[in-house]
This record gives structure tokens, sequence and C-alpha cells, in this order.
């Protein structure tokens, strides 16, 4: 299990030269699928490797000339990498325009000064009511699977769509089954080596990433973990696109809070709802799109509540509260947070917003709301107020 973790770890902290070395030994091209709504199963099946694009792990510095300050963490990162041209390993890059704001600026900086051999923007759809809706998320999905069809020369077959659907399912239900025990035995893994392993899977090919997961579900079904001394259990909710910062999650768990499951992308919303293979690929693909499920801010839905989904979380898991990380200067998160919050207050769910960034903010300011946080859930003797 040790050499498992240890094999994730040294992928997920240095993804940019497991990728570059990815490709060489696959033999095969990378793409670039900017989270969080790319359905990597059409690359997969035009015989490339995707791979979502993540923060990096330096310091903003050429992307400032090309990226407001005021940008999310990762589309600043992300540009900053481009633009230095540590992004060569990616033979193309995929954006859905539509998701946020701050997304569309980025295909005419990549196009400008990057030049991928391949790049594809899509405008996957609100998740409103009505045929025109889905008329649109199909013809979109089309356009997007004869765009790789002329890239590669390949055609892509419902077959192949159907084989590279079912891997992924295999995927998710492995996930699925890693988050399930966990919710049984919640310390048997740190949340940080949990999001590792979510990670790990976004970067890997994925019927690599399901062997290793094979692999490690059996060791974590045996191994015994002792009893939790606490009853403080929280969720950690959003942190949309990106991984939460590590040494975040670190801290929760310090302070004696313990995570037994989560609502974050790099997380429980990265696996979500599987495709049905039974239909014609491209419409199970658009039906798994049009999911309402988990609550996601960037599609528009107003008639499911995303409190409510954290609420059944939260009964699921018996927890004491749910700790929102909210991504500085994320437009999406930020808007519908004020509903969030109000929603948290009148189903009486103790909730804290802790917000991070990729320079940092001051982790001492953090650890003195998290602590404060923890107190007004009974402090260590885990006894709810």
């Amino acid at each position: 299990m040790e050499k498992l973790l240890k094999r994730i770890g040294e992928i997920t902290s240095d993804p940019y030269a497991y990728v570059a070395r990815l490709k060489e030994e696959k033999e095969k091209r990378i793409i670039g699928c900017f989270p969080m709504q790319v359905p990597e199963e059409i690359v997969h099946a035009a015989g490339l490797i995707p791979v979502v694009i993540w923060r990096g792990n330096e310091a903003v510095t050429w992307g400032h000339s090309h990226i407001p300050p005021y940008y999310c963490g990762i589309v600043r990162s992300f540009i900053d990498d481009a633009v230095r041209g540590k992004l060569g390993f990616m033979d193309g890059m995929i954006f859905h325009v539509r998701q946020c704001l701050l997304i569309m600026d980025i295909p005419l900086i990549i196009e400008r000064h990057v030049k991928p051999e391949y790049m594809k923007l899509l405008y996957l759809p609100p998740v409103y009511p009505g045929k025109a809706t889905r008329d649109f998320l199909r013809s979109d999905l089309e356009l997007f699977k004869k765009s790789l069809e002329e890239y590669t020369g390949n055609t892509i077959t419902d077959d192949m769509l159907k084989s590279s659907i079912a891997v992924y399912n295999e995927n998710r239900s492995l996930l699925e089954r890693l988050y399930e025990i966990r919710r049984k035995k919640p310390r048997i893994l740190t949340s940080a080596e949990i999001t590792k392993i979510v990670w790990a899977g976004m970067l890997m090919q994925k019927e690599d990433h399901n062997e290793l997961l094979r692999d490690l579900i059996p060791l974590m079904e045996a191994r015994t973990v002792e009893t939790a001394t606490t009853k403080i259990k929280v969720i950690p909710v959003g942190c949309l696109c990106q991984a939460p910062p590590f040494d975040v999650l670190n801290m929760i768990e310090d302070l004696g809070m313990v995570i037994p499951d989560d609502d974050l992308y790099v997380g429980s919303r990265y696996f979500a709802n599987k495709v049905n293979i039974d239909d014609n690929p491209i419409e199970a693909l658009a039906e798994r799109h049009l999911k309402k499920t988990p609550v996601c801010p960037t599609k528009g839905v107003w008639d499911v509540l995303w409190a409510d989904d954290v609420e059944e979380m939260v009964k699921l898991n018996n927890a004491s509260g749910v700790i929102s990380i909210h991504v500085k200067f994320c437009p999406p998160h930020a808007c519908y947070y004020p509903d969030f919050k109000s929603r948290m207050i009148e189903k009486g769910i103790p909730e804290i917003l802790v917000q991070v960034e990729h320079e940092m903010l001051s982790m001492e300011g953090i650890k003195t709301r998290l602590q404060s946080f923890t107190e007004s859930l009974g402090g260590n003797n885990g006894e709810k107020i």
C-alpha cells in the first residue's frame, strides 16, 4: 500500500515530468483538457491521452503580462506555464469556454503564443430545460468528435466510444468504492492522500489508473484502522477546477477534525455520474452533462440547490460541519456562495469559508479561523455544541 501511495505522490508532485514521460512511454499524443466538464471519453476513443490541466507549482511570472492579476489561480498559473514553454509536451488543448468568464481569454493567448497542433473550443450549454439545450449539446459533441477525427485521421466509431466509456465508468466505480471505504474508515488515508489518488487519475492513462486502484482497494479493505477518538467530522466543499492546497487539508486534520467525504472537484465531483453505455454514445455523454447533481455553479442550474446536496452528504457521514474552500477570484463560486451560506444557516449546519490562492494566503490566518471553527463544534472532546 505504501508503495502504491509513493507512486501516486511522485506523479502528483511533478505532473510536468510525469506527463512528458507518459507521452514517450505510450507513444501517444497528449491532449490537455481544461477542467471541469470536457468529455474525456471522446479524446480517449480517438487514441489520444487526455489529461486534466492543473495549477502549476510555481509563482506566476511572465503570465502577469498576459492575464490580469484578479483572475483565478489556475488560469494565471496555466497561462504562465504556457507562455514560458513549460507545456510543450501537450500536443493539443481543449477549453470549455462557456464555463467561466475567465476561461474565455485563454484560447486567444494560447493561439498566439503556444500554437498547439490541435485546439478545440467547446460551448457546452447550461443545463436549462428544453429540446434546444439538448440539441445544441449533441451538435457540439458531434463537432468535437469530428474535429478529433480530422486531427488524428481516424474514424471514431460508436464501438470505440463505448469501449472508452466503459474504461471511464470502471474508473468511476473504483473511485466510488475507494470513497465507500473512506466513509467507513475515514482515517485509513489522509484527505491529502485521497485527493492525490483522484488527481493522479486525471494525469494517468485511465487503464493504468484503473489497474492501480484495483491493486490499492483490496489493501485498503483489509487494513484495520484505529477508531477515531473525535466525533468531529467535516465535509470540504468547493475548490472548483483545481486541487485544494494540501496544507489546508492537513491543517484541518491536525486540528482534530476528520474528513470522511468531500464535495470537491478533485474529489467526488470528478467521478460522479456514470455514462449509460447502452445508449447512443454521444447521446449518453450529453445525458451525463445534463445531470443536475452534483450541483455545479457553472452549469446555470437554478431549480436544484447546492446546499441540499451538501446537506445529504452531511447526513450520510454524520458530519458536524462544512468547510467551504473558495478559490480567490472564482466568480461562479463567489456568486453562488451567499445563497449557499444562508441555506446552511437555515438548515442549522455549521459552515465556514476558507479562501485560498495560487500564491498562498497567510496560513496563520486560515489556522486561526479553523481553530475557532473546531472549538465551535466542540473542541477536542468531539461533542457537538
